[in-house]
């Protein structure tokens, strides 16, 4: 009898928790962060992303959406060439990844409190003018 009632809770909970992630209509299976050559190099090499300069000025790994990505390489990048990384955002600790404004009141984009590894990139592309 215990055995069924930790069963039907279990399933309760996990359908709560499935249901809180499908309502969130930022979160998505995938996530984009923007590099230099000379960044994916040694992303590659180390095997593990501990962020941009100005990510760890910030604290977190600056990532986009889908939609984003290209807007932040012409801005931040001058649309020089690039490498684009598509992430696997089921690889991602839940409790490391926050959906925030970088200002008051701005859009929101998906920011990383922690070190992204190299078998999270599910893709990559040189992006260039």
């Amino acid at each position: 009898m215990k055995q069924k009632f930790l069963i039907f809770l279990i399933g309760i909970l996990l359908n709560a928790c499935s249901t809180t992630f499908k309502e969130n209509k930022h979160m998505e299976n995938r996530f984009f962060k923007i590099l230099t050559p000379i960044q994916w190099q040694c992303f590659e090499k180390e095997r593990v992303f501990l962020g941009s300069e100005l990510d760890q000025q910030d604290g977190f790994i600056h990532l986009s959406f889908h939609h984003q990505w290209k807007q932040i390489w012409q801005k931040f990048f001058n649309g020089d060439e690039c490498y684009l990384l598509e992430i696997d955002g089921g690889t991602l600790r839940p409790d490391f990844l926050k959906i925030e404004a970088n200002r008051p009141g701005g859009e929101e984009y998906p920011h990383y409190y922690g070190n992204i590894l190299l078998s999270s990139v599910t893709a990559h592309q040189l992006i260039k003018k």
